[in-house]
């Protein structure tokens, strides 16, 4: 209390430390994947001659994206370093102190993976939304570059009740470029922007669950 005349000197450095409660804000996660320009120029190909294949694609497509369904060639070692990273994450996670099971000993069997491959045309954007069934979920980019960002929302956010500037709940944006792995949350609401170019953005898209 000041009388306004002598105003109180406070120490502050007599404060206790302050504390962090468990409530985390929401992550994702970005790695190249070594060997990219290698394994591009294998799955290109392979993915095209997919959608040269099997053309149309199912219903749950965006309009002048193509979506297919298999594991290709190269997939079993782009699977092997998910794998890795999400094991690097949880203990990333651990070591702050999260309620997180470590995943260091767990067999890579009781890890469920699916697997799609889209391709967007110029024009061609992904609706927001979540993958809120599974664990975690991902998107490895074969050909992004220039072809469209990728934004996370938080829910509070798209409901408007956080004010810029505070440390959470906010947006995020990531412009994609070849050989990019992403890894998030399944409940993390995103979308994927217009391709603005002509060139093809080509992916895949992954959501995994985790047999705890």
């Amino acid at each position: 209390m000041t009388n306004g005349k002598n105003p109180q000197k406070f120490n502050f450095n007599s404060v206790p430390n302050m504390g962090r409660g468990g409530i985390l804000h929401t992550d994702f996660w970005w790695s190249m994947l070594p060997d990219f320009e290698q394994i591009n120029a294998r799955l290109l190909p392979e993915i095209l001659a997919h959608k040269a294949e099997e053309p149309e694609t199912d219903k749950y497509s965006n309009p002048g994206c193509w979506r297919g369904y298999r594991d290709y060639e190269s997939w079993p070692y782009i699977r092997d370093f998910v794998l890795y990273k999400l094991k690097l994450i949880h203990k990333h996670y651990i070591g702050i102190g999260a309620s997180c099971m470590p995943l260091d000993d767990m067999p890579d069997g009781r890890v469920e993976f699916e697997l799609w491959t889209n391709v967007n045309e110029q024009g061609s954007s992904n609706i927001i939304h979540s993958h809120s069934k599974w664990h975690w979920s991902g998107v490895y980019y074969v050909q992004g570059r220039d072809t469209g960002k990728i934004a996370f929302y938080s829910t509070p956010y798209l409901n408007q009740q956080i004010v810029k500037g505070l440390p959470f709940g906010q947006s995020y944006t990531v412009d994609p470029v070849d050989g990019l792995l992403l890894i998030f949350p399944s409940y993390l609401l995103h979308e994927v922007l217009a391709n603005p170019i002509e060139k093809q953005r080509v992916n895949l898209a992954f959501n995994l669950r985790i047999d705890f």
